[in-house]
């Protein structure tokens, strides 16, 4: 896949992740803008750090262990922002959960390709 499919994708999970936060508990729309900054960077870092030189590019950042890795650490700080909206880490934890969501996104939309994601 290329750049800006993985952007894509990425910016409708975040949509759909900022939406749920939205309805739960009201973020402000300036908080939103820095949350999809850092789901866009989240998006594209993994070819940052291995850039697709050949087919083969993909090693441990596109690896099932980054992707269980990158999950887990998006729904703890996800599940840290939702308990911690009345206190300033909140944006925080947000902002930290929209990159590793779009991380998360980037490898789930790597998984579906012929390659797929090494062990």
């Amino acid at each position: 896949m290329n750049k800006q499919e993985h952007v894509l994708i990425g910016l409708i999970i975040f949509l759909a992740f900022s939406w749920l936060f939205y309805f739960l508990v009201k973020i402000p729309s300036d908080v939103i803008i820095y949350g999809l900054i850092g789901a866009i960077l989240g998006s594209i870092i993994p070819d940052i750090l291995e850039p697709a030189t050949n087919w083969m590019h993909r090693g441990l950042g596109h690896s099932k262990r980054a992707l269980k890795l990158t999950g887990r650490i998006f729904a703890i700080t996800a599940l840290l922002g939702l308990l911690s909206f009345f206190i300033s880490l909140f944006f925080i934890f947000y902002i930290v959960a929209s990159f590793f969501l779009g991380y998360v996104a980037h490898l789930l939309a790597d998984a579906t390709t012929a390659v797929g994601l090494p062990d």
